[in-house]
């Protein structure tokens, strides 16, 4: 009995680190994936950035529709399965479309104004992951569902911290508080964390 349990003890262990392993490849890449779209945003601008997002858009939901279908892409199908959570498999490359999504509508809305979508997006790119990755680490206090204080701490900071690279302490904090709100509620951080904080941005300005 005790060999069972010790096993199984073993397993949940074993399973445990893989997810935390898949997690932290999985932030990794969304904050390499972010910034290079920010960077565009900053070199190239607004009007070429929101054409070249457009494509990606297109070309990444028949992606995902090609993919669940069975049809593999070689390194892609790798890439897609590195990052998705379990929860995501009925729609390959999920967060990748509405972080998609959500940077079009921004830059389709505010072209003139490259300060609030910079901001937005920078929050989702940076506080989100701090989000999830002192979560996973120093997370033991339990906040709602699976979100933890320390996660929700880092969160606030890392996007007060990137909201002050554009906007007055006083605005930032706020817009910091509702961001971290929004990745504490089950929402889909991708796309209501850039779109809610660049309301509540527009709304203080």
């Amino acid at each position: 009995m005790r060999k069972i349990t010790t096993s199984k003890t073993k397993q949940k262990k074993q399973l445990t680190q893989t997810i935390t392993k898949k997690e932290v490849e999985r932030k990794i890449f969304h904050i390499l994936f972010g910034t290079s779209i920010l960077a565009m945003i900053i070199l190239f601008g607004t009007k070429t950035s929101i054409i070249v997002l457009f494509a990606c858009l297109v070309f990444g939901v028949i992606l995902s529709i090609l993919i669940k279908k069975g049809i593999n892409f070689g390194i892609i199908n790798k890439i897609v399965q590195t990052v998705e959570r379990e929860n995501e498999k009925n729609f390959p490359g999920k967060a990748a479309v509405y972080f998609f999504t959500a940077a079009i509508i921004l830059l389709g809305i505010f072209p003139n104004n490259p300060t609030l979508i910079l901001g937005a997006l920078s929050v989702q790119v940076f506080a989100d992951a701090s989000a999830a990755l002192i979560g996973m680490k120093y997370g033991k206090h339990k906040l709602y569902k699976k979100k933890t204080w320390e996660g929700s701490i880092a969160c606030i900071i890392v996007a007060i911290t990137c909201l002050t690279i554009f906007y007055p302490l006083p605005i930032a904090i706020i817009a910091g508080i509702i961001a971290t709100t929004i990745e504490i509620l089950p929402l889909d951080d991708n796309l209501f964390i850039p779109l809610i904080t660049a309301a509540a941005l527009m709304a203080m300005i």
